[in-house]
C-alpha cells in the first residue's frame, strides 16, 4: 500500500472510527504499521481511479425482513445503545462508545453521507440493528474491488439478519455496480462473522498474520476472504473461452487423445458455446479464469483454467447456478474422476448413465442431480 496522499495518524486502529490500518515504508525502508485518513490533496493516481468507477448513490435496499438505508441524524441514540456494548467492539476492532456525543461524532464522521454504507433496519419495528457496507479496499488498488464490512447489535445475533443484509449488498455490488471482486476480513475469534461470509459464498484466501494492533493493545491476525464477480460474456469472448476449455481438458481429460480434442474443439466453438447461456469469472488481470454453460434445465459445462484451479471459482459458479438459476442437474464424463468427486462433494447424486457421449463416442456420461430437499431458491 503506497502512502502518498495520506498522513500518519497515531497508533494503528481499524475503520470503526474513520481510520484505516495499513503498512508503509519510512525513508530508510523500515516497515511502519500505521493508520491514515485521506488528506485534502489526494494523489493523482487515486483521483484517476475514482473516475473509473461511479460513486455509490444513496439507494435503499430491501430484503424479506430488512431494509437498508443511509444513516441519518435520528439514528444517534440507537447507534450509541448498540456501540457501547464491549462485545461488539471486540469483534469489530473499535473501543466501546462511552457517551452519546462520541457516538454522534463517529456517526457523522464515518456513517452519515458516506457512500456504500447502509443502516440495517428491521421492517416490522423500524429499529436500527446494525450496519453493512462496501467501501474501497485500502489494500487493493483495482477500483472495481470493494471491501465488505458489517456489524450487528448483539440482541439480534444468530437470527440470520446479517446474512440476509450481506446478500442484498452483494447483489447490488455485482449486478448494479458491476464489481469484479468483493473482499472481507475478520478476526480468527469472530466465528459468527466467518459464518456469515461462508454462507454467502466467500472463499477463504489466507491469514494475514499480526495484521492489526487494536485499541486495547491486542495484536490480531486477519482472516481474508474474497468473492469474485460473475458476468456474461459476448461472442467476442468465445475464442478466449475456447482456450480455457482446451487448457482445462488437456489438464483433466487424460482419457482423450489429441485426435479427440481436435474433433471436439470446432464443435465447442461453433455449436456448443452459442447454444448455452454462458457465465464467466475473470481474474485480477481481466482474463477469463472459469466459465459455465447452462441450458434450460441442465448445467451443460463447467471448466476452470488449470492455473486458476483450487481458488473456489468452480464452486462459486455452481452455487450461482443453484441459487440464482435454480439448476439442480449436471452431466459429467465418468472417466473424469476429479470432476465427479467435485460434484459429489457439492451434494449431487448419480441418477443415470449413458454408455456414450452425445456424439456417440465411447466416453460414458453420468447424470447427476441434487436431492429434492436441496433444490429451489436458497437466498
Amino acid at each position: 500500500m503506497r502512502s502518498e496522499g495520506y498522513t500518519i495518524a497515531g497508533e494503528p486502529r481499524t475503520s470503526g472510527d474513520g481510520y484505516f490500518e495499513s503498512v508503509v515504508l519510512d525513508p530508510d525502508g523500515n516497515r511502519i504499521e500505521c493508520v491514515y485518513r485521506k488528506t485534502a490533496n489526494e494523489s493523482k493516481n487515486k483521483a484517476r481511479q475514482e473516475t473509473e468507477i461511479e460513486s455509490i448513490p444513496p439507494v435503499t435496499l430491501h430484503t424479506e425482513r430488512l431494509f437498508l438505508r443511509p444513516f441519518e441524524e435520528r439514528d444517534a441514540e440507537t447507534f450509541f445503545a448498540c456501540c457501547q456494548n464491549p462485545n461488539l467492539g471486540n469483534n469489530a476492532g473499535w473501543p466501546p462508545h462511552r457517551t452519546l456525543d462520541e457516538s454522534r461524532r463517529i456517526l457523522h464522521s464515518t456513517f452519515i453521507n458516506q457512500e456504500g454504507i447502509w443502516a440495517v433496519i428491521l421492517k416490522d419495528t423500524k429499529q436500527l440493528i446494525g450496519s453493512v457496507g462496501i467501501i474501497p479496499d485500502p489494500k487493493r488498488e483495482n477500483p472495481q474491488v470493494r471491501m465488505l464490512g458489517y456489524w450487528l447489535d448483539e440482541s439480534y445475533w444468530g437470527k440470520g439478519y446479517m446474512t440476509e443484509a450481506v446478500q442484498s449488498v452483494l447483489n447490488y455490488g455485482f449486478e448494479e455496480l458491476r464489481l469484479s471482486l468483493i473482499t472481507a476480513t475478520c478476526y480468527p475469534h469472530n466465528k459468527r462473522s466467518q459464518k456469515v461470509l461462508k454462507k454467502n459464498g466467500f472463499i477463504y484466501e489466507g491469514t494475514l498474520h499480526q495484521a492489526e494492533l487494536t485499541y486495547n493493545g491486542n495484536i490480531y491476525d486477519h482472516q481474508c476472504y474474497y468473492l469474485p464477480g460473475i458476468s456474461q460474456p459476448t461472442p467476442e469472448d468465445y475464442d478466449e473461452i475456447l482456450h480455457v476449455w482446451e487448457m482445462s481438458v488437456r489438464h483433466t481429460h487424460d482419457f482423450l487423445t489429441e485426435e479427440h480434442i481436435q474433433f471436439y474443439k470446432p464443435l465447442v466453438r461453433k455449436h456448443y458455446l452459442p447454444a448455452v447461456e454462458l457465465f464467466v469469472i475473470r481474474n485480477a488481470n481481466g482474463k477469463i479464469a472459469a466459465f459455465m454453460g447452462l441450458s434450460d434445465e441442465l448445467i451443460e459445462m463447467l471448466f476452470v483454467h488449470p492455473d486458476e484451479q483450487g481458488k473456489g471459482y468452480g464452486k462459486r459458479l455452481m452455487e450461482y447456478a443453484r441459487d440464482k438459476k435454480h439448476m439442480d442437474k449436471v452431466d459429467v464424463n465418468e472417466q473424469n474422476e476429479k470432476a465427479l468427486q467435485f460434484y459429489l462433494h457439492l451434494g449431487f447424486q448419480v441418477i443415470g448413465r449413458d454408455e456414450t457421449d452425445s456424439m456417440g463416442k465411447p466416453f460414458p456420461i453420468l447424470h447427476l442431480q441434487l436431492p429434492e430437499a436441496n433444490t429451489g431458491d436458497r437466498n
